[in-house]
């Protein structure tokens, strides 16, 4: 039983538990121009103003020693923008794992130097994401907005020969690949890149619509049919080459394709949907109001991350997920500590928003994958609680 899993079956006991996980946005600055990015929406002033709230670098640093002393599991580094567009992240990084905290990066790639990577693999940090979306530098480079490819292919090697010199299996080296209509076709060269350079995971991204240059890029229905039966061909591929990846997931439904600004309303109808299962096999007459805090009520949520994750921005802003309650809040860590808001009002009004068994409309750009974490906890508590 994982981590997640055991807290939450505590809360569901009652007995209040640190957060897990933080994503962490540390800049909201890229060196890329990529089409499907939310800042195609944004002015210059807009960006520029974003980037001048950005917080201090010794609050940063204060917020690892606050997310050790709370017991979190592990932190990401996210964007926003690139991480290691701020020189911070690198000591960010470094002071985590002297905590013994686990350490994610997803990073263009574009600016990791051999310094870095040699550090990265003798501290052992986790995981790198590198933002693939093509498996030639023509594709790659024009969904990112520049030419980028070779660099992201060179640093990949670097990494893994560095791994093999330290015999160390860490970091594991990720590929996110955002989805669209222009490379859902690339998904099988993609794999095999993959393959041949020693990647240990494919992570799926269906775009998420955040202005009209993404609209463009949308797959429609047909094209997503037809990327599942893609995905099944590329699936043996992935055994074949021990690539752990989350193909499998889209291949269920359609909608984990095609509803990802809807997302609030697929978390709800997987929840309910799950509940009336559960409720058949068991014999019971379905209940559609439930106790706030009931045991049945938590098994089948909709959703967990306030009972586990926190998402913090460049600028502090704090909040249980990475939408619009993060973009939109007043509340940050500039005036508070991680440990009262987490175990304060703030974040107990996410709770019973959950608890309450419905979703807000903020909810509607949740990223796909919270949604398959969710259908694993809730399989992994159903026995528990």
């Amino acid at each position: 039983m994982n981590l997640k899993t055991q807290r939450l079956i505590k809360w569901a006991q009652g007995m209040p538990q640190p957060p897990v996980t933080i994503e962490l946005v540390p800049t909201n600055r890229c060196n890329f121009n990529c089409p499907s990015c939310w800042r195609q929406d944004c002015t210059k002033e807009e960006l520029e103003k974003k980037f001048s709230e950005e917080l201090s670098d010794e609050r940063l640093l204060k917020l690892i020693d606050e997310a050790a002393e709370l017991k979190v599991r592990d932190i990401a580094f996210v964007g926003g923008g690139e991480p290691l567009m701020r020189p911070i992240t690198f000591d960010l990084i470094k002071k985590i794992k002297k905590y013994g905290m686990e350490a994610d990066l997803v990073t263009n790639g574009s600016l990791l130097t051999d310094e870095m990577m040699e550090m990265f693999v003798k501290i052992k940090l986790d995981r790198i994401k590198f933002s693939v979306d093509g498996s030639c530098a023509e594709l790659q480079d024009k969904l990112r907005g520049m030419k980028c490819y070779n660099q992201i292919m060179a640093s990949i090697k670097k990494l893994n020969d560095l791994k093999k010199k330290y015999k160390s299996g860490k970091p594991r080296l990720s590929f996110n690949t955002v989805i669209s209509s222009k490379n859902y076709k690339d998904l099988p060269n993609i794999v095999s890149l993959g393959a041949k350079i020693g990647i240990n995971e494919i992570l799926l991204l269906p775009l998420t619509v955040f202005s009209k240059e993404g609209e463009t890029l949308k797959m429609n229905r047909k094209q997503a049919a037809e990327f599942q039966e893609i995905i099944k061909k590329c699936i043996p591929v992935l055994k074949k080459y021990n690539i752990e990846s989350n193909m499998d997931k889209f291949i269920i439904d359609l909608r984990y394709l095609r509803d990802t600004n809807s997302m609030d309303k697929v978390m709800m109808e997987d929840a309910e949907k799950l509940e009336i299962k559960e409720k058949i096999r068991k014999g019971e007459k379905l209940i559609s109001e439930y106790k706030k805090n009931s045991a049945e009520n938590f098994r089948n949520l909709p959703c967990y991350e306030p009972w586990t994750h926190i998402t913090i921005l460049s600028n502090g802003n704090i909040a249980s997920c990475f939408n619009n309650y993060v973009w939109e809040t007043g509340v940050t860590i500039r005036n508070h500590t991680l440990k009262e808001l987490w175990y304060g009002e703030y974040f107990e009004k996410f709770r019973k928003e959950i608890l309450s068994r419905k979703l807000s409309k903020a909810c509607s750009t949740c990223c796909i994958w919270r949604l398959f974490e969710v259908q694993d906890i809730r399989k992994e508590i159903a026995g528990q609680i």
